[in-house]
């Protein structure tokens, strides 16, 4: 999400009526799927985007995550797709793929195949309890409330080195999350106003629009997961908040983002 941002704000990421991806040397799942909405929001139907695409390997990857087949004919690339290497996914990397979510049937499919993975890596049971309930949280938000035509784009991976962990990044072209609280009355109470300000409000417990428990979800699994080493950045509107477990949030203003992007890292040990 950080080099997605990067690129918007310096203007380097359309250039001429184009997507340039050319000097992209890394993908993360908050890049695929932010990158993901925005082109939802600069495409229609009848008039496809351009794309420069970055080297071989970085492409090769971006095929093997299917991003190439999840775009559809909304992009023409500068060379031949198909021909790209891509090598094997890592065994059970089934989520690692850009997927497209747009029921609630298919918000419980992708939580669940997400518990499957987190339970095979010797995490406790409550904790892989709130890392679920993240991607959940942010899923269900997208396809029921954030009025996003192409429902929410998600993708996990898992990482080795460094120390075991697991990212997992949700993004929707909706009308995100400034918008939905900003009527909220903690929100009118508090005097909020900035875009990042409201970001914040949905850290906290109970905030929600709806009456169940699903608010503050991931506000929760920061600190109790992974003795509270949990990492989430959240970009909507032109806030750019970054939520830690103990140290609580660091509030930025960014480039406007049409809709919600969240990437949150979790330490599996």
């Amino acid at each position: 999400m950080g080099g997605l941002r990067a690129r918007l704000s310096s203007k380097g990421l359309l250039r001429d009526g184009e997507l340039d991806l050319s000097g992209v040397r890394f993908v993360r799942p908050g890049g695929m799927v932010g990158l993901s909405s925005l082109v939802e929001t600069w495409t229609t139907e009848d008039r496809p985007l351009g794309v420069r695409l970055p080297p071989d390997r970085v492409a090769g990857y971006m095929k093997r995550m299917d991003v190439f087949d999840a775009m559809g004919d909304k992009l023409v690339y500068d060379r031949d797709v198909t021909r790209l290497e891509i090598g094997a996914r890592h065994a059970d990397a089934s989520l690692s793929e850009l997927r497209t979510v747009q029921t609630e049937d298919q918000v419980q499919v992708v939580t669940s195949e997400f518990h499957r993975l987190l339970s095979k890596e010797g995490l406790a049971k409550g904790e892989v309890q709130r890392c679920c309930k993240v991607l959940s949280e942010f899923l269900e938000n997208a396809v029921v409330h954030a009025e996003s035509l192409c429902g929410a784009y998600t993708a996990v991976q898992t990482y080795r080195s460094g120390g075991k962990r697991v990212c997992i990044a949700v993004s929707d072209a909706g009308v995100g999350i400034p918008t939905t609280l900003r009527h909220h009355p903690e929100a009118v109470d508090s005097g909020i106003r900035t875009d990042g300000d409201l970001i914040r409000l949905a850290a906290v417990d109970g905030v929600s629009r709806v009456s169940d428990d699903r608010g503050g979800g991931f506000g929760s699994a920061l600190r109790q997961v992974g003795k509270g080493n949990g990492v989430l950045t959240a970009w909507s509107g032109e806030g750019w908040v970054r939520f830690t477990g103990y140290s609580g949030a660091r509030v930025d203003e960014a480039d406007r983002f049409r809709g919600t992007c969240v990437e949150a890292e979790f330490r599996l040990g």
